[in-house]
């Protein structure tokens, strides 16, 4: 009888920061670890470790633990020192092998962070397009094509910004307008 699987899937492979950290001496401080779903991103991430405090032993949350991190997301290091613990449970980390640490470094030293300008509006979807359309017919008002003002989402991950009134966008938007049969 073939096995059948039932539940979620999951992206994580790999073990919880816990099981890693607590079978290094001095809890690896000091050394690279990685999250296998930072993998997406073609700039090197990781995390160096700075200092590991384990968490009290509660029913279901024995895998968590405080860790204090320098932080390199997509090329760009955090100015300040990173707490992780609401993740620390996961089983997607991986330690960075030693002979493996400074060329992660080189690539982080070579890459060239540059920040994307998107256009100040885009188009809006066509069946909202359409309908805006329709509703600006009906009232009499002349029909002039609408665009949507774009709006970002703020964070410390951000490498995106609008661009000014004399900036032309680095990125541009597709429409995706086709003929449905």
């Amino acid at each position: 009888m073939p096995v059948k699987l039932v539940g979620r899937t999951t992206d994580f492979s790999g073990k919880t920061l816990w099981e890693i950290l607590g079978n290094l001496k001095n809890f690896g401080v000091g050394r690279l670890v990685k999250r296998n779903i930072m993998d997406r991103y073609p700039e090197p991430s990781y995390f160096k470790v700075l200092k590991v405090e384990t968490d009290q032993v509660r029913e279901g949350q024995d895998r968590k633990i405080w860790a204090y991190v320098e932080k390199v997301f997509r090329g760009r290091k955090y100015p300040k020192v990173v707490e992780l613990y609401s993740s620390t449970y996961k089983a997607d980390y991986r330690l960075v092998p030693r002979c493996e640490e400074q060329a992660l470094l080189d690539r982080v030293a070579a890459c060239k962070v540059e920040e994307r300008i998107l256009p100040k509006t885009i188009q809006f979807p066509p069946l909202l397009e359409y309908f805006l359309m329709e509703e600006k017919k009906s009232q009499g008002q002349p029909v002039v094509l609408p665009q949507l003002e774009l709006k970002i989402k703020p964070g410390r991950d951000r490498v995106y910004r609008k661009a000014e009134d004399n900036e032309s966008p680095t990125v541009e938007f597709q429409s995706s307008k086709q003929k449905t049969l």
